[in-house]
């Protein structure tokens, strides 16, 4: 199993204990190593998991304690995880390169995409929305996630295909980054850019494609408290 399902995988179990009341709030987590070994995963992919579910506002990590239960539901809590975007790299930078390379890709998928990349598309952002309904958070990231691949996988330009693979993982945390702070006005936009970027699609729109998927994701990273700079447009040789 890829180490991305594994760490989804292991995410919705701890989401589902959290929400059911098998975690209480404030409780703290065993060792990463006996967690690990409670979940049959490695620690590489533990750190994922619990950096995907402080992210969301499941958990909060205190240096030298532990990790605990936050003491608050994510939908309630209005607050973004400090450490939701990695490290290495400036958040404006990461949602910025994210619009530049998604707004070429879905340029060139356009023309040549097919209707079963079209019903791929429209099923994951359905079940997003039914992850939405049931507040299964790690749900939405992981359809989420799964729509924009789909795209990716479709480009002509392998080259630039893997350009984005090679980010997959930073781009990953600016879809679940916002999630906990995000009004559900803001999902139902969302979602219906979803759907309107699949109708610009399958219409073969490149030029209402990228607009929508540079609308999207300036959206985005607005929700994080982000402006993003819009791509510039070529001025007429002379």
């Amino acid at each position: 199993m890829a180490r991305s399902n594994v760490t989804s995988a292991a995410a919705q179990k701890l989401q589902e204990m959290i929400q059911t009341g098998q975690l209480q709030p404030d409780q703290q987590l065993p060792s990463q190593l006996e967690l690990s070994r409670q979940l049959g995963i490695s620690r590489a992919s533990l750190r994922e998991t619990i950096s995907m579910l402080e992210t969301l506002g499941f958990l909060r990590i205190e240096p030298g304690r532990g990790t605990f239960i936050a003491s608050t539901t994510p939908s309630g809590s209005g607050q973004l995880a400090p450490r939701g975007l990695s490290g290495r790299h400036d958040k404006q930078d990461i949602y910025q390169t994210r619009l530049y390379l998604e707004s070429l890709v879905v340029n060139l998928v356009a023309p040549g995409i097919t209707q079963a990349t079209v019903a791929r598309l429209n099923e994951h952002t359905t079940l997003m929305c039914a992850a939405w309904d049931r507040n299964d958070l790690v749900g939405v990231v992981d359809h989420d996630r799964d729509f924009h691949h789909a795209i990716w996988a479709v480009c002509p330009n392998k080259l630039l295909l893997d350009l984005c693979m090679s980010v997959a993982d930073e781009f990953a945390a600016t879809r679940s980054y916002p999630l906990p702070a995000t009004r559900p006005q803001r999902f139902a936009e969302s979602a219906n850019e979803h759907f309107a970027l699949v109708d610009a699609l399958s219409r073969h729109d490149g030029d209402r494609a990228t607009a929508i998927m540079q609308t999207h994701i300036r959206n985005t990273a607005a929700a994080a408290g982000i402006a993003l700079t819009p791509l510039p447009t070529p001025a007429p040789l002379p």
